[in-house]
């Protein structure tokens, strides 16, 4: 065993859990736990194992740097995981969950790590990515244990070299923005922010000054632009701008104009249904690094005139497009993106209307605009023959995944066997 290369029992360890195993789920997690390990992620069957298997094995694994506990943490293994694993760069620390039954009421879920854990987590100084439960309020304390909002951002300002926090169904930026007491610049990188507001968004921008990836959902009608405006005033170096609920309106232009450069992923939800072609241009022209596009809308004004011509290259970067409509013309607009860039991988097409579009594949495809695309959805609105996909499936050599809502694909299927194809065909 010590002659062996400590990384082949990182692969043997990561791989555990693909081969069917009935015995005692202990045997295989002490056979590959070799004490260089470096990578250790938790396979199904380690939620047979008791905690006294981890609290031994562990302290042994001191050359860890990427830790995933998932469902099996508790404040007892961060405890010994703090004291020994001092390399770690990556964990993952989601609680382990017991039910609690009642004869009297209603089930409870009981949660296993607590600030107390976190505290513990906090000696890590080389963590960089860190996923854990969302804090819960006062009164989930009174069964079992759980992160509070002050444990959360206590483990944040602790570790210096933090980017990325984890924490899903947690309005991160929020409880950020809301602290009681002044923190600290953090290296945050990645945000979410669901309550946003102006002052909120100020001071968060203030708290993490080397964000890469923010995301903004504003639900009021109101003071939307001023969100925009702080964005736009920053020094923020963003590569990642998601923004649900708001409107391509001039402040929103400006923005891109002001951050747009660096941008690669741009998702916009728009709510007032004002997107018209001259916005989609500016958008092109403010952002010519960008390779994921999300467009969300319900606007009427958006159409490409018959013998429209850019004036200028825009969208040549495009490898990933989702957008989204019930109203604008599905080849004109398709046609619109596809034409900007040869390098289109991934295609995501949603709609509201029944609608066949036989004719708008048959045309894309007769001019090579998805020569290279590996992945396709098709919202199951859209009706498409079963010919038309066999002629998509044979045009697309690099396709490998295909959503599409035909009643019979056995045809098609039989094909994709027959000649050996790697492509994974699904319908609704």
């Amino acid at each position: 065993m010590t002659l062996l290369p400590a990384r082949l029992f990182d692969v043997l360890c990561a791989h555990r859990g693909s081969v069917p195993y009935r015995g005692d789920p202990r045997a295989p997690l002490l056979v590959l736990t070799h004490p260089r390990l470096m990578t250790f992620r938790k396979a199904d069957l380690d939620h047979g194992v008791a905690q006294r298997c981890w609290l031994q094995l562990l302290p042994a694994l001191t050359q860890l740097v990427v830790l995933d506990l998932k469902l099996i943490c508790t404040d007892e293994i961060l405890q010994v995981v703090g004291a020994t694993c001092h390399l770690l760069e990556e964990i993952n620390i989601v609680s382990r969950v017991d039910i609690c039954k009642s004869p009297f009421n209603a089930s409870a879920l009981i949660r296993n790590v607590s600030d107390a854990g976190l505290a513990h987590v906090a000696r890590l100084r080389r963590l960089r990515v860190v996923a854990l439960d969302p804090p819960r309020n006062e009164r989930a304390r009174r069964v079992g244990r759980c992160v509070s909002p002050r444990g959360l951002l206590a483990l944040a300002a602790a570790l210096p070299a933090l980017e990325d926090l984890r924490v899903e169904s947690c309005d991160l930026g929020s409880t950020l923005a809301a602290a009681e007491r002044p923190l600290p610049p953090l290296a945050l990188r990645r945000i979410n922010c669901h309550s946003a507001s102006a002052d909120g968004v100020r001071k968060l921008i203030k708290i993490c000054p080397h964000l890469r990836e923010l995301s903004v959902t504003h639900l009021s009608e109101h003071n939307k632009d001023p969100i925009l405006e702080e964005i736009a005033a920053s020094d923020l170096r963003l590569q990642r701008l998601d923004l649900s609920f708001f409107s391509f309106s001039a402040v929103m232009q400006r923005l891109l104009a002001a951050r747009g450069a660096l941008l690669t992923h741009f998702s916009l939800w728009e709510l007032d249904s004002a997107l018209t072609l001259p916005a989609l241009e500016a958008l092109g022209a403010a952002c010519p690094r960008l390779a994921h596009l999300t467009l969300i809308t319900q606007s009427r004004c958006l159409a490409v005139p018959r013998y429209y011509r850019r004036e200028r290259p825009m969208f040549t970067e495009l490898r990933t497009l989702t957008i989204g409509n019930e109203n604008f013309n599905i080849r004109d607009i398709l046609t619109f993106f596809l034409s900007c860039t040869r390098q289109l991988h991934k295609l995501v097409l949603k709609y509201q209307t029944k609608v066949n579009i036989d004719d708008t594949i048959v045309y894309i495809l007769e001019r090579g605009y998805l020569s290279s695309i590996s992945y396709m959805w098709l919202d199951c609105t859209l009706e498409v023959s079963p010919a038309v996909v066999r002629r998509l499936v044979d045009r697309c050599p690099d396709l490998r995944e295909l959503t599409v809502d035909v009643p019979d694909l056995a045809d098609v299927q039989r094909h994709i066997h027959d000649n050996n194809l790697d492509l994974k065909l699904g319908s609704y």
